[in-house]
């Protein structure tokens, strides 16, 4: 069933029957809360929901602890907590790749619409587009040329199918029309090290990595994949300013529930995250990172998500090709 037959009998985000006013509810959190991220320690995955975590303890004043069950692009995570009970005690940081592969995987065990409410957006941030200094160009342009004049040699570097940095070449792929071979990793960290190394060409790491690694001479930072220039990275074009706009790709880290979790609980959360932004301690560590503190309650990020697994289910209808790299 495509997903946008699903959305038909879906109304909102933590829309559930539950009562509200159940004792349980009432006197949410009296436990320990912990949020689940489908990634290793140290990835900006896991330093957001850290953040996050942080920030809601403050709030709620209530421990909120940070549990990695990284494999399968984050999936692995994602089908945990979508079976977790929907009781706000068990929470998901979502990133693309949970848009995505169920999109692409009707199997994979979880659907991010159906399975669960969203509570807010964390951060987002841009990925960069970035070369090994070997490669004879330096902008997005020459790269395209360069890549339609020798047919077969570039490659990109990506953490795994559906994850960002796969998508983003994709796309760059496929609105180009230029031959590019996906070589994944279990991680960004294997394809820095081979970026670095001249093994692969091209990777769009994160933005923290790529910046650094380009700032200190050891590769060439070609443009941003956000829709405009980058409060961190100013002088660094867009894709769209190089002339690929449908290449633009956010990476977004938000906080989901299991579905059916009482709407009270979703709110509490969602205005305890939204407080938590505010923080100046929280907003200057998001900011150092290169990101962007969200500015989504649930229920606009709960249409966020529909929206772009409607976007993602669009594109893979026409290029079903992609997740099978």
């Amino acid at each position: 069933m495509l997903l946008s037959t699903a959305l038909l009998g879906f109304h909102a985000y933590g829309q559930t029957n539950s009562n509200p006013g159940s004792s349980s509810v009432a006197a949410y959190p009296d436990k320990t809360i912990k949020i689940v991220v489908g990634f290793v320690p140290g990835g900006p995955t896991d330093l957001y929901a850290r953040l996050a975590a942080r920030a809601l303890s403050e709030q709620l004043h209530q421990q909120v602890l940070v549990e990695n069950k990284p494999g399968a692009s984050g999936a692995i995570a994602a089908s945990a907590v979508a079976s977790a009970p929907a009781d706000g005690y068990t929470l998901l940081v979502n990133v693309v790749s949970d848009i995505i592969s169920p999109v692409a995987n009707k199997n994979i065990g979880y659907n991010l619409v159906r399975d669960f409410s969203a509570i807010g957006l964390i951060a987002s941030a841009p990925n960069v587009l970035v070369i090994n200094p070997a490669l004879p160009v330096n902008s997005v342009s020459e790269l395209v040329d360069y890549a339609r004049k020798n047919p077969g040699v570039l490659n990109y570097g990506s953490a795994g199918v559906g994850t960002v940095s796969h998508l983003a070449g994709a796309l760059l792929e496929t609105e180009a029309q230029i031959p590019l071979t996906h070589i994944q990793y279990k991680g960004t960290n294997g394809a820095q090290m081979d970026l670095l190394s001249g093994r692969i060409s091209i990777m769009f790491d994160n933005l923290t990595n790529g910046l650094s690694h380009a700032r200190s001479g050891k590769l060439k930072a070609l443009a941003v994949t956000s829709a405009q220039r980058w409060a961190a990275a100013p002088e660094l074009m867009t894709m769209a300013e190089s002339g690929y706009p449908a290449s633009s790709l956010l990476s977004v880290f938000g906080l989901v529930a299991p579905a059916g979790t009482p709407v009270a609980v979703i709110s509490k959360l969602s205005k305890a995250l939204t407080a938590g932004l505010q923080n100046q301690d929280f907003r200057s560590g998001l900011i150092a990172s290169g990101a962007e503190p969200g500015d989504m309650n649930a229920e606009r990020y709960g249409k966020y998500l529909i929206d772009e697994s409607l976007r993602w289910e669009s594109f893979l209808q026409k290029h079903p090709e992609i997740m099978k790299n």
